[in-house]
């Protein structure tokens, strides 16, 4: 037991969680450098096969998003899409991640909405990938969610 508690406040650990992470937060990180490159293949591959996507819109309702169409949209999309994330909570155990996440979507350069991320992640065949993604629209200024958010990283 006193092994255990000496690894687990030593700097090494420290580091293999930073490292885990940012292995988990590979695919995420994909996600959104694919939107901004308008890669629709690109943003699939950083999710399961059937995986979900879903919005909690203002009126409690969920909406189901078809990925595909969805991958389709970004790959077909005139302007500059830029989803900022900020305030990452990583919670993972084994092959098994979560990730909540407030964003703030630019489109052109210009705040277009914020809300909050929560996706569940599954390791599979060495690699992290997306299992299911459901997010919500803030209601309210935008740019004091933002720094409301960004102040407690």
């Amino acid at each position: 037991m006193l092994i255990m508690l000496i690894l687990s406040f030593s700097p090494l650990a420290h580091e293999d969680k930073q490292e885990m992470q940012q292995s988990v937060l590979t695919p995420i990180n994909n996600m959104f450098d694919a939107m901004r490159a308008h890669q629709g293949e690109k943003l699939l591959a950083q999710f399961t096969q059937d995986a979900i996507l879903e919005r909690a819109n203002k009126k409690n309702e969920i909406q189901i998003s078809d990925l595909n169409k969805f991958a389709n949209t970004i790959s077909s999309a005139q302007k500059h899409l830029d989803e900022q994330i900020f305030n990452i909570k990583v919670h993972q155990s084994g092959n098994l991640a979560s990730v909540w996440t407030p964003f703030a979507f630019y489109l052109d350069g210009k705040l277009s909405h914020c809300g909050i991320n929560s996706f569940q992640l599954i390791k599979q065949q060495g690699q992290w990938k997306i299992r299911y993604l459901i997010d919500n629209g803030f209601v309210g200024d935008c740019q004091a969610f933002i720094q409301r958010h960004k102040s407690k990283e």
